[in-house]
């Protein structure tokens, strides 16, 4: 059943990097709330379905047996076999399950359920959700009560208190590397005292 549009779905969600396989990775994505369907293999164990039934729950996503077998689920995402998958994307979960229940009607309620969820997503994207008008005044009467402070400017010309300097061959001396030298004296300074001793 490589020619099956939905397993081909799958397999280019999967490349795309939005679906999720195996117990462990289905499980964080449905806990996460990123799961738009969570879909089980017909030849799935019981604890296995009734795991993925658990974490579509959870996440108050629709929970689907697929009429493949684990070893179709997995040749169709590139895995040796594939018990229970998730999809993170409501487009491509709605074409899947739409390509399915073309051939199957029995998933016709689901499809319909997933493709109103990407219409109501779809049309939210791009809009800006509107700013809250009563905060804006209040923030701006908070900043007028403390005034900033005028950021003080270094004069130029006095960055550090080791300047280098020119001499008439052009040569720079001074500076930390070349003309620095402590000002302690040497019963103060603990690497002198190491010497003395």
């Amino acid at each position: 059943m490589a020619s099956d549009p939905c397993l081909g779905m799958l397999g280019l969600a999967r490349r795309a990097g939005k679906l999720a396989f195996g117990d462990e990775l289905v499980r964080q994505l449905c806990a996460d709330h990123k799961a738009r369907c969570v879909l089980v293999a017909a030849d799935a164990g019981e604890s296995t379905a009734k795991k993925a039934a658990v974490y579509a729950a959870r996440a108050n996503v629709p929970c689907i047996t697929l009429p493949h077998g684990k070893e179709e689920l997995g040749a169709a995402i590139g895995k040796n076999g594939c018990a229970v998958c998730a999809l993170s994307d409501i487009g491509m979960a709605a074409a899947a399950i739409g390509k399915l229940a073309a051939q199957h009607p029995e998933y016709q309620a689901v499809a319909a359920q997933l493709s109103e969820k990407n219409v109501r997503i779809q049309s939210r994207r791009g809009k800006k959700k509107p700013r809250n008008r009563e905060a804006q005044p209040a923030a701006e009467q908070s900043s007028e009560k403390t005034p900033r402070k005028p950021i003080a400017k270094r004069p130029q010309g006095t960055g550090s208190r080791f300047h280098s300097q020119r001499s008439a061959n052009g040569k720079r001396s001074g500076g930390r590397a070349s003309g620095f030298k402590s000002q302690r004296k040497p019963s103060e300074n603990p690497r002198a005292k190491r010497v003395l001793k």
